[in-house]
């Protein structure tokens, strides 16, 4: 499922839950769209892909870190340099003290 046919179904999923009635063509394509992401979901012993997934789930948790370590890094120079601004500057950037 194409990114634009999941935000498709997702607005009519919430339709679904929030107890409102789809038309016809509308209730296909949400059964639709039920089928194919609950075969998605299942988990059919390809082992290979499952390897990759892992390895680009791991290379995604390096890149978060170092993301993190980057804002804090990033955060600690802001504050330094909001430390030097005089109480007027401050005030006019809505910094507080």
């Amino acid at each position: 499922m194409d990114e634009q046919a999941l935000q498709h179904w997702q607005a009519l999923h919430r339709r679904v839950v929030m107890g409102e009635k789809l038309s016809a063509a509308e209730r296909i394509v949400y059964e639709a769209g039920c089928r194919e992401l609950a075969a998605a979901e299942q988990l059919d012993g390809n082992l290979e892909q499952l390897r990759e997934l892992r390895a680009r789930i791991a290379k995604a948790e390096v890149e978060q870190k170092r993301l993190r370590k980057r804002q804090v890094e990033f955060d600690a120079r802001i504050a330094e340099l909001e430390a030097r601004l005089d109480q007027r500057t401050r005030q006019l950037l809505g910094i507080g003290s």
